[in-house]
């Protein structure tokens, strides 16, 4: 990314001048999500709340980063509080209003903010929202104990109707993202075909509604038949296989990056983009992860290497057309330090 001027650095506040800026918002509004860099922030693990997020916006340097993603939903908790589902009165979970207020926020700081609602994996918190408030509609809607049923039209007008909420309160920016999920999903053959299409019917629902669409790259297949109008975040070939019969599957099962490029990709590589928030009081892994990012070649991918059957995370990919990525900071256990938070926060930027 061309650096637009001089930033400075004061009070924890980037400051720069209004012909910068002014430049900055262009390049926001006229520039593919994935030629840019991004932080992701794992809210429905690791709870934060409205003044909480508002801090973190305030530290992001626009010049290094123009997009924040917040992750509102896992198997664990569902961040966001919808009507739909049930949970208005979640004291942990994110309003309408508060979305409508940290996409304001991020507006001003000249960041985009792009709502994570994951389906239809990741699930299990939601459907047990769903067997309290709506149980009815659970049954008809539930694949299994965390995976929402793809197959159903039924499911697909559910998630709509979520999204909608969300489209609602994240609407009033230029070009709008929202990420739809598509992570750690098990289904090849007819599955995957259920499955893209899933995605191209939400994809079109969202186009309508002003929205371009992400997805996690781990559950397309090899010439899946998904929209090119979907950008696809590529964290990692294989997930989170290592033993080689699983590699060996999923390398002639799992879309690589050529597969995809005529996609807008983002580049999430796992093994240089994720921080595990359980490491925030390690100062010398926040150093390491810091330095590793800011030297890793953005044309590296996650990719399984036929060769040696393991991942390499190394894998060089130059054809591709991605100057950008996310920074992933992902985490299992809602107790954690925010203040040191922050400090890796002020380290990436």
């Amino acid at each position: 990314m061309v650096l637009l001027g001089l930033v400075l650095f004061s009070e924890n506040i980037f400051a720069v001048t209004n012909g910068q800026l002014t430049q900055k918002e262009d390049q926001i509004n006229y520039t593919k999500i994935s030629e840019r860099n991004g932080i992701l922030l794992d809210v429905a693990r690791c709870q934060l709340n409205k003044q909480q997020i508002n801090q973190i916006i305030d530290q992001i340097n626009p010049q290094k980063f123009s997009y924040i993603v917040l992750h509102l939903n896992d198997d664990q908790h569902v961040s966001f509080r919808s009507k739909i589902i049930g949970n208005q009165n979640d004291p942990k979970a994110l309003s309408v209003n508060d979305l409508k207020e940290l996409t304001a926020n991020a507006q001003r700081h000249h960041l985009m903010l792009v709502p994570d609602f994951d389906t239809p994996g990741h699930c299990k918190a939601l459907i047990k929202l769903l067997k309290v408030h709506h149980p009815e509609l659970a049954q008809q809607i539930m694949l299994n104990d965390n995976t929402l049923n793809y197959l159903s039209h039924k499911t697909e007008k559910f998630v709509q109707k979520i999204n909608e909420e969300i489209n609602t309160a994240c609407h009033k920016q230029q070009y709008p993202y929202i990420l739809l999920g598509g992570d750690e999903v098990a289904a090849s053959g007819n599955h995957n075909r259920a499955l893209m299409k899933y995605f191209n019917e939400l994809n079109t629902f969202e186009n309508h509604h002003g929205y371009r669409s992400i997805i996690w790259n781990d559950s397309i297949m090899k010439n899946a038949d998904l929209s090119n109008k979907i950008t696809v975040a590529y964290w990692a070939q294989a997930g989170t296989n290592s033993a080689k019969q699983d590699l060996q599957t999923a390398f002639n099962e799992r879309a690589t990056v050529v597969d995809l490029i005529n996609h807008p990709l983002i580049n999430a590589n796992a093994e240089y983009n994720y921080f595990d928030l359980e490491n925030l009081n390690n100062s010398s892994k926040i150093e390491y992860f810091v330095n590793q990012f800011n030297q890793n070649n953005v044309k590296n991918f996650d990719l399984i290497d036929s060769q040696s059957w393991e991942n390499n995370a190394k894998s060089n990919q130059n054809e591709v057309a991605t100057d950008g990525q996310l920074v992933c900071l992902w985490g299992e256990n809602q107790h954690f330090d925010f203040k040191r938070l922050l400090y890796l926060i002020k380290k990436l930027n």
